[in-house]
């Protein structure tokens, strides 16, 4: 994809009702958002517990990530749920110190902050079970407001618009993709307010992902929705 075509999208979703169009468009195709769901439930009855976050990231990653996963040996495949503990543990402390932060707040030009976010981000994807992408969604599930999803073509897209030199995929690269959430979301709470905003994709959705939602008492956050529009033009290769 062309970088003048990643900046155009990112251009339309700043506008909350393209944002919109491309979360239910989403939601039209994507059964495996019940895992999603059932995993955010899971670790929200106690984000420390070594076991809620074992089970909540094993849910993700073998849905989320089945493709890559089921293509690794079976020696790599049965280090997984080792490895996450592994990563957790070397990362619990940073982990805390960002509990309770949103995103859209953070000063990510912050150099003690940027370390952290990488130190976290190295830790996770480094295992081999797990990757960039299992690492972005292991620790969206562990903090859903700071931490965005990616998968390889959202990395790639965004990656077009990084002036800095270092690798597609790397630490560097994902707090720079960090930034660029940041800003896309700011700039749509700027023109519409989040309550709002999910009052109008609840409203959007059929009637069995609405009824879903409201039985686990969820919510998507901003980070999430805009990771159904990256996955939904870049992932599903759909412009709206």
């Amino acid at each position: 994809m062309k970088k003048g075509m990643v900046i155009r999208y990112i251009k339309s979703i700043k506008d909350p009702r393209k944002f919109l169009e491309y979360c239910k468009k989403f939601h039209e195709g994507e059964p495996r958002d019940i895992a999603y769901v059932i995993s955010r439930n899971i670790i929200s009855k106690d984000p420390s517990n070594i076991n809620f976050v074992l089970a909540s990231a094993v849910i993700i990653i073998t849905t989320w990530n089945t493709a890559r996963f089921q293509k690794l040996s079976r020696e790599v495949k049965v280090k997984l749920k080792n490895d996450i503990i592994d990563a957790y543990m070397k990362t619990k402390e940073e982990l805390e110190k960002l509990r309770g932060k949103r995103l859209e707040s953070l000063n990510l030009n912050d150099s003690e902050l940027r370390e952290t976010i990488k130190k976290i981000f190295r830790e996770f994807s480094s295992k081999e079970s797990i990757d960039p992408t299992g690492a972005s969604k292991i620790l969206h599930i562990l903090n859903p407001s700071v931490f965005m999803m990616w998968d390889r073509g959202i990395r790639e897209a965004y990656h077009k618009l990084h002036k800095k030199n270092h690798k597609v995929g790397d630490s560097e690269c994902y707090l720079e993709f960090l930034k660029q959430s940041q800003e896309i979301i700011k700039e749509i709470l700027h023109e519409k307010d989040e309550e709002d905003i999910w009052n109008d994709h609840l409203t959007s959705l059929d009637e069995v992902n609405k009824d879903f939602m409201m039985a686990f008492s969820f919510r998507e956050n901003m980070l999430k929705m805009l990771d159904e529009c990256n996955y939904t033009r870049f992932r599903l290769n759909i412009e709206l």
